[in-house]
């Protein structure tokens, strides 16, 4: 009998011999995936390779001002209490509500109150940020002294009720409706409004409300299908009513905790079915953070006097907006999708059809028109609101100079404004600038007003002044004029002639003095101011679905309407477009020569920090990149990007989100940092210096980044944020994520924080690039953005320019929408022509995380798109060819800007000696020589019983 036979005869070797193959064919697939092309998705989960560092000649370039991370984040944590002191917004106080006295005694109201909105879901949450404090926190701190009957009834869910819905998952493509948690008033038993009584002197009453990514707010209320989430609910209205009804408090002040603002019709409109005159006080406390509410007992009782200003206008009757025609699909009963003969598609839209009249442009240029009447009925707090505990007066200082001068064009200038300090107690003023630019019937649309500058002054004892100097570039109001309104062959950026009125104001509704500047003669901007790039029309179809364009000709006759079935009904031909990868790219490859790959390596990427991007030892270190390694550059790998360590390429760890260091993928190697307040309450401080404090916080904790024993070693270089899309809607879901309604305010706040976080090695990704003020529908095949120019120019793309411009941003992403039919990430007009083209832009794009086939990366990387963040929707080789001269030049190309901003970066902070492997490999590696051990030691043993018993 044979020895296999022997072997193979007896049950117990059978058994082993069965193990065996099956064990090590299932470690072998493992080690292959894990160890190849999914290596991105268990780094992720449990770390990548370990740095072996060593201190580099740059090691001073960035200065690290904590030693520890623990120092760096109670130091964010600060910054942002300072933010929230500046940002919190007054915005009612009569009968001398606030401050609230010395020890005070309070009841708090809303179930929310022990449960705060802190910020939005999604990559601006961070899961490991710490214990965040509470509003009850904050009160003691300030010495007010809280009813602790009412907080226990709060915490107690079996007597208050459950509370609020979760936030949504990110899965979620659309939220039909949110409950906000409040208990209803019959749970409120005698022991509980036997309380009041000891705790009188202020009713705080808390609402809140949820935002995310992947989701928008709904507009059908949880509690009755005639309001939406934004309106106060039953219970709320209810709880309102039994304050005021009890007559037990001497004031009643309401705390708004949330980033997408509520009606507040009834704190200001007796129309309001909510109003109640009783109501006395209102702050507007937003989403802050996980230590901002600290700021509150401060606010309250004036040891910080309030200086924040709204950064949205506060309108009621939601339905009325123009926008709310044209926003997610949580009020259409077929949804917003594209219909081919009667039968939906899984492709989306939506329309922007206000154009430019969105938010204060809108409000204000219509009450303009139809008079304080309309303007009172709709607007509840304008657009800059914000009280304080003392008073101003303010002054125009060279007005008079200024008018006597011509506006030019390509002239900045200078207004100085006195401010001076009225009242008794100190405190901070902000002080706006709006301008008034010609209109004619017809002509280029244009807002009644458009922010043009701001300015906070320095903290004002009584009696103190200051001159703040507020400096306009007119390039910041010039018109684009998409269509030749004007008919004078021309399409593009100008001013026109006429009187420019220009607006001191403390809102956008109300002056305190007013200056006129004249311009003779029609201006064409006919090349970029900066770049000196020629302008021209890049996306004019892109609002070729819009079935009307919203204008302050006929606001009533070309306001916007809901799609209906013939808006949606599209052609065959039309869905297929939507599938068309093929890239607008005009060079011809072929006719230019294949770029040099794998020379001889003659230098590192640490000796190319400080030099400019076109040196001329760029190339030569280019030429240096194999095929394979400028493809897996591009590929990168989910927030991070990979070694090449033959040139000194260093791996790096990226980082969401907009609200501070985010560790969104739950990657081990981002912890232990701050959670920022929300980039609503930033921009409501009107304070710039604040937001580079928040920048140079945000950087401290990068550099310090991964410090686990066992971890990376390495600091967090890219940085997915800030975001700066605009708040097109109060019903957007990442409203949290960005600054404003306006883009002037937007761009400005990105840009300094940029500034800041850049000066320690952090290199910002602004996004999302562009038209991305919806959630709902964005990731379905990417809903289609129908825009028209203006819009995008002027409100749209504007603070991505001055992210550009004045940020000197070296990242950018790229968003999941589309503009038009085209993907924002594939658009090569976007991408090359205006950003890279028109606006100078010098740095790495990155998409939007890559999930779906709609996102080409061919269509990407010919468009300009320099890194795919993906776990596994990769360019692969033979998709990507290393014989064909477009794709390795477009590689190089990309290759080049992402190693320019890594190059100017923190990454090459210090000298990489090598790396160790990461501990689930080296576990995953024992494992495997264990188990092959093992089943080596029952085979001895298996094979020797089986041939025992044979020869026996």
């Amino acid at each position: 009998m044979g020895v296999f036979k022997k072997i193979f005869k007896h049950g117990h070797s059978r058994a082993w011999f069965i193990t065996s193959v099956s064990l090590v064919a299932v470690l072998g697939a493992i080690n292959i995936v894990f160890n190849g092309p999914l290596y991105e998705v268990p780094a992720n989960l449990w770390g990548n390779k370990r740095a072996i560092t060593a201190a580099g000649e740059n090691v001073g370039a960035y200065v690290q001002d904590f030693n520890t991370k623990e120092e760096a984040c109670a130091n964010s944590d600060a910054v942002t209490v300072e933010i929230c002191e500046e940002g919190m917004v007054l915005l009612k106080n009569e009968n001398h509500a606030l401050p609230l006295g010395q020890h005070a005694k309070v009841s708090v109201f809303g179930k929310n109150s022990v449960n705060l909105v802190y910020g939005g879901s999604g990559s601006a949450e961070n899961t490991k940020g710490g214990a965040k404090k509470t509003l009850y926190e904050s009160l003691t701190a300030a010495g007010i002294e809280y009813n602790p009957t009412l907080k226990s009834f709060y915490d107690s869910t079996d007597a208050s009720g459950p509370g609020r819905d979760p936030n949504p998952a990110i899965e979620n493509a659309g939220v039909a409706a949110l409950a906000t948690g409040e208990t209803p008033i019959a749970r409120y038993g005698s022991n509980i409004t036997s309380s009041y009584a000891n705790y009188g002197d202020a009713a705080l009453v808390v609402f809140s409300r949820i935002a995310g990514e992947n989701w928008d707010l709904p507009r059908v209320a949880d509690d009755d299908p005639s309001r939406h989430y934004l309106e106060l609910d039953n219970n709320e209205r209810a709880l309102l009513k039994h304050i005021c009804d009890s007559n037990a408090f001497n004031h009643v002040i309401v705390l708004i905790n949330s980033s997408n603002l509520i009606d507040m019709g009834f704190l200001k409109l007796p129309s309001d079915p909510a109003y109640n005159s009783k109501i006395d006080g209102a702050m507007l406390i937003g989403s802050p953070g996980g230590h901002g509410i600290m700021a509150l007992g401060k606010l309250l009782t004036g040891a910080v006097n309030p200086s924040g200003h709204t950064v949205d206008t506060i309108y009621t009757h939601y339905e009325n907006d123009p926008t709310w025609q044209n926003f997610g699909n949580n009020m259409k009963d077929k949804g917003d999708a594209y219909l081919v003969n009667g039968v939906s598609q899984n492709y989306f839209f939506v329309d922007y059809e206000e154009s430019i009249y969105v938010g204060y442009r809108y409000y204000e240029t219509r009450g303009a028109q139809e008079g304080e009447d309309w303007y009172n009925a709709n607007v509840v707090y304008p657009f800059g609101h914000g009280l304080s505990y003392t008073s101003f007066s303010r002054e125009i200082v060279n007005g008079a100079a200024l008018a006597n001068q011509a506006l030019q064009a390509d002239k900045e200038f200078t207004v100085d404004i006195k401010v001076k300090n009225t009242g008794s107690v100190k405190g901070k003023d902000v002080v706006q600038l709006y301008v008034t630019a010609p209109y004619t019937n017809g002509g280029i649309e244009k807002p009644h007003k458009v922010l043009v500058g701001f300015a906070k002054t320095k903290l004002l004892e009584p009696d103190q002044d200051e001159v703040v100097h507020i400096t306009v570039n007119p390039y910041d109001f010039a018109s684009f004029d998409d269509l030749d309104a004007n008919h004078n062959n021309f399409v593009g950026y100008e001013l026109e002639k006429g009187d420019y009125v220009f607006h001191g104001a403390i809102n956008a509704h109300e002056d305190f003095g007013t200056f006129t500047m004249s311009h003779s003669v029609d201006e064409k901007f006919e090349k970029d101011p900066v770049t000196g790039t020629p302008v021209v029309a890049r996306f004019q179809d892109a609002d070729d679905h819009c079935q009307t364009r919203l204008s302050r000709d006929d606001f009533a006759g070309t306001f916007p309407v809901m799609p209906t079935d013939e808006d949606r009904t599209v052609t065959a031909a039309f869905i297929a477009a939507e599938d068309d990868h093929k890239t607008t790219n005009p060079t011809d490859f072929d006719e230019l020569d294949m770029p040099t790959t794998d020379a001889e390596v003659t230098m590192k990427l640490k000796e190319l920090t400080g030099k400019k991007y076109d040196d001329a030892d760029w190339e030569k270190f280019l030429d240096q990149l194999s095929f394979d390694e400028m493809l897996a550059l591009f590929n990168g790998q989910g927030y991070a990007t990979p070694s090449v360590e033959r040139l000194g390429i260093p791996q790096t760890i990226s980082f969401d989100g907009p609200t501070g260091i985010a560790n969104f993928m739950d990657n081990p190697e981002v912890y232990g940092t701050a959670v920022f307040c929300s980039e609503v309450l930033v921009a409501q401080t009107y304070n710039l210096d604040l937001a580079e404090k928040q920048g140079s916080a945000l950087g401290n904790e990068a550099l310090l980044g991964d410090q686990r024993s066992g971890g990376s070693n390495l600091p967090y270089t890219g940085w997915y944020g800030p975001g700066v899309n605009c708040h097109r809607s109060p019903f957007g879901g990442r409203n949290t994520e960005y600054y404003s309604e306006d883009p002037f305010i937007a761009g400005k706040f990105a840009a300094h924080v940029i500034q800041a976080v850049q000066e320690k090695g952090v290199y910002a990704n602004v996004k999302h690039f562009a038209l991305n003020e919806q959630e709902t529908n964005r990731s379905k095949n990417g809903s289609n953005s129908w825009c028209d120019e203006q819009a995008m120019r002027e409100i749209y793309l504007r603070p991505f320019e001055i992210a550009v411009k004045e940020g000197k941003t070296k990242g950018l992403m790229t968003s999941f929408n589309r503009l038009g039919q085209k993907w924002a990430g594939g658009s090569y007009e976007l991408i090359t022509l205006v950003l890279r083209g028109e606006w100078g832009f010098v740095g790495s794009v990155i998409c939007d995380f890559h999930t779906d086939e709609y996102m080409n990366n061919r269509e990407m990387i010919y468009a300009g798109g320099d890194v795919n963040l993906t776990l596994n929707s990769k360019w692969r080789k033979g998709k990507a060819d290393p014989d064909d001269t477009g794709d390795v030049m477009m590689l190089r190309r990309a290759s080049h800007n992402l190693l320019y901003a890594l190059a100017n970066s923190n990454a090459v902070r210090f000298d990489i000696l090598g790396y160790k492997l990461p501990i689930w490999q080296e576990i995953l590696l024992i494992g495997d020589g264990v188990i092959v051990l093992a089943l080596a030691a029952w085979g001895f043993f298996a094979i020797r019983g089986a041939l025992k018993k044979s020869d026996e």
